[in-house]
């Protein structure tokens, strides 16, 4: 008998959501094979033919966002709230994928028999996150259909029953068999998709580490396409003419939604000195205030963390702060025991960012503040970084903003709103640690298709055009 991944919610490990079989070798083969076998049909079907199937997938999870938005919470512990804003976003994602996302890889005339088409790559393998074990790992699946590629969907090891409704829901809309596969496992599982030669690209959504480890084993595979959309150590800048409580609430969200587990969450900010203090106290208020609960309560801002392995990771690089030189002025200590977490400040003096605790991602709602002078202190000081992703700039002040724009190096940057906000009909994605220039959002279809370029001609042999020393046919 194959081994079972069990799935329990972190909210109440009584809670048994279901056993789902881990794929074999031998089964994910065989996946990739029916993936193989069923992309030329896909692939001539049209693209007015795939789009049919895909509303129709649009259509049928919209009907049931009521059914997958408590599922989400009780798999990954999203609060209900925000389980049912992804849910929402399921949907949307194929409007915008067959409408804008196609405009990205519209033919290239540019006269005089030249132009270009773009055509699907062929396999694609998509390796989903647990924290939006819906929304993401679908931003890839849907252009990658559309497209006209096949997809093998390896959903996170800790999400696998939000996989398996996914999947289900697209047999329901019609998908022709073999079109999108679901092999469930862990990273022995995800490893053995994407290193595997028949597979064409690996859309992953997860830790650096990961990303480093899935480049290193493609090395050796140049033609297959790597889209990493990885972490972030976010910043959020408010300077000294900020509207104080807009920049406190969308600090505390920006910290604390999705109990710190989105790649784009904060975790520097950089405050004007003469701001800092009052800055500082509403903050801490706002922090300390949130609800934290069992993720199906009404009323609930902040379920648990996803596992007791990511609430110990918190905790010890909680550990690091006073090490780094940090003052811890909040850690709220929830009612709930572990893997539920509540919020947590420090505060430093310096702006030097050195240790490991200012560097690296944590992936829990922590943040630490730091002062800044006038707005090109603030912009070497988001830089600091290895990473890329997201940063958010609060001031009344346009000017001040816009000279950030262009010289703050990440994929996404916000004025007067916090860095988890993002539109699905823009790019999104980020550079360094963060992810390898292939943003998601509305250009998905790009990564997803390979273009070629053609120089055409119906006239007959000129020999006039012939170049000297050329002799006549």
């Amino acid at each position: 008998m194959s081994d079972s991944i069990v799935s329990l919610s972190p909210a109440d490990p009584s809670d048994e959501i279901g056993r789902f079989p881990v794929a074999s070798d031998s089964d994910v083969e065989g996946a990739i094979a029916r993936a193989r076998a069923a992309f030329p049909a896909w692939r001539d079907a049209g693209n007015e033919a795939r789009a049919r199937i895909l509303r129709a997938f649009r259509d049928i999870t919209r009907e049931r966002a009521a059914e997958l938005a408590p599922l989400i919470a009780r798999e990954v512990g999203k609060a209900l709230w925000e389980a049912k804003g992804e849910a929402s976003l399921v949907p949307a994602k194929v409007d915008v994928s067959l409408d804008a996302g196609m405009k990205w890889i519209a033919d290239i005339d540019v006269g005089g028999g030249a132009r270009a088409t773009y055509h699907p790559r062929g396999v694609l393998a998509v390796l989903g996150p647990f924290n939006f074990p819906a929304h993401l790992p679908n931003g890839h699946i849907v252009p990658a259909l559309a497209a006209g590629n096949t997809v093998v969907f390896k959903p996170s090891d800790k999400a696998p029953a939000v996989g398996a409704w996914m999947r289900d829901r697209w047999r329901e809309a019609g998908l022709p068999d073999g079109v999108l596969e679901v092999v469930q496992g862990g990273g022995k599982t995800g490893e053995s998709l994407a290193c595997h030669p028949d597979v064409d690209g690996v859309l992953f959504t997860g830790s650096y580490a990961v990303g480093r480890a899935l480049s290193e084993a493609t090395l050796d595979q140049p033609h297959k396409i790597l889209a990493l959309e990885m972490g972030g150590k976010n910043a959020m800048v408010v300077l000294e003419d900020a509207d104080l409580d807009l920049a406190v609430a969308e600090a505390a969200f920006s910290i604390a939604a999705t109990t710190g587990q989105r790649c784009t969450c904060a975790s520097r900010l950089f405050v004007a000195a003469p701001r800092m203090d009052a800055f500082t106290d509403k903050l801490v208020a706002v922090l300390r205030g949130l609800r934290i609960g069992m993720p199906l309560d009404e009323g609930v801002f902040m379920g648990p963390l996803v596992s007791e392995a990511a609430y110990e990771s918190v905790v010890r690089m909680r550990g690091f702060a006073r090490e780094a030189g940090g003052e811890r002025i909040l850690e709220v200590d929830p009612e709930l025991p572990p893997p539920f977490i509540g919020p947590g400040l420090v505060r430093f003096r310096e702006l030097q960012q050195s240790h490991a605790y200012q560097r690296e991602e944590m992936f829990g709602p922590e943040a630490a503040l730091y002062p800044i002078d006038d707005v090109d202190h603030a912009i070497a000081a988001v830089n600091d970084s290895e990473y890329g992703l997201a940063a958010a700039i609060m001031t009344r002040d346009r000017a001040a903003y816009d000279r950030c724009v262009g010289r703050i190096r990440t994929g996404i940057l916000n004025w007067n709103k916090g860095t988890v906000g993002a539109s699905g009909k823009l790019p999104f994605g980020g550079g360094g640690r963060s992810g390898n220039d292939r943003p998601a959002g509305v250009s998905a279809s790009i990564y997803c298709t390979q273009p070629q370029s053609h120089l055409e001609s119906e006239a007959g042999f000129d020999p006039s055009l012939l170049p000297p020393g050329m002799p006549t046919p």
